[in-house]
């Protein structure tokens, strides 16, 4: 089984994207693959906030979102 996850895409009109993860790795290591600065981010999987250090396993649902900060 593999891992979906969801991310923001910035370049892409309607704003998310999807890929799959077939191994399991660190959510730094899945911000860096995708080319994203762990500081601009938020994950999450299967629905509750993780840090930096912990690992996504097959078949978690991850969904990666911007930090947005304004006034």
């Amino acid at each position: 089984m593999e891992s979906e996850i969801d991310y923001t895409d910035m370049a892409l009109s309607n704003g998310f994207s999807e890929i799959r993860l077939t191994k399991s790795k660190t959510v730094r290591e899945l911000l860096k693959e995708l080319g994203l600065l762990h500081r601009h981010f938020v994950v999450l999987v299967d629905g509750k906030r993780v840090s930096l250090e912990d690992a996504i396993e097959e078949g978690q649902r991850v969904i990666v979102l911007p930090i947005i900060a304004g006034g």
